[in-house]
């Protein structure tokens, strides 16, 4: 918890020196910057409130299968009441620095069957289908509002697993009454 002290925008953001190796769809990943902020609008908390930054309850780490439907939801509510959107961006390696070498999951053996979408109300990422096992990233920005203003930024950096198992969701037969 921290207490500003004037209205202004205000970014915090932190860096690690290096993501994990083999992240495929971003080149010598061990050795590229992880980098992370949220922004902050302090507005006349006369006129508008007081603000507190969206939480987000779904772990940053996911696991998904090769030929199977990828779905995350981040599970972001605001504690205010403010309106969010979501929308996918790419990584970051410093403030407004995009991550050099990126590719977005879908370009990674692309086709009609490799499709990365995200549900800009719900924050729902969907990708219909990953086509080859291995570590990748994603990112998605979440934008607060409150009246229409555009009061705040919360950036989640997504790490997903795919592995090329055989396993596939059950099949459940329902009795018919």
């Amino acid at each position: 918890i921290h207490t500003y002290s004037a209205p202004f925008t205000y970014v915090v953001g932190v860096s690690d020196p290096n993501r994990i190796d083999n992240i495929i769809n971003i080149s010598n990943s061990v050795n590229t910057l992880f980098y992370l902020e949220d922004t902050v609008k302090i507005l006349d908390p006369n006129i508008i409130g007081y603000n507190n930054s969206p939480q987000l309850l779904n772990p940053p780490i996911e696991y998904g299968n090769v030929g199977q439907i990828f779905i995350h939801n981040p599970n972001a509510f605001d504690p205010d009441g403010d309106s969010l959107t979501f929308s996918i961006m790419s990584p970051l390696q410093a403030s407004g620095l995009p991550v050099n070498g990126y590719t977005p999951p879908n370009l990674i053996s692309p086709g009609p069957n490799n499709q990365i979408s995200i549900n800009q109300q719900t924050g729902e990422l969907k990708w219909e289908s990953p086509q080859q096992a291995g570590i990748y990233n994603i990112v998605i920005l979440i934008r607060e509002y409150r009246a229409g203003i555009l009061i705040g930024t919360v950036i989640r950096d997504l790490q997903i697993f795919i592995d090329a198992t055989l396993n596939s969701p059950p099949v459940l037969n329902v009795p018919i009454k």
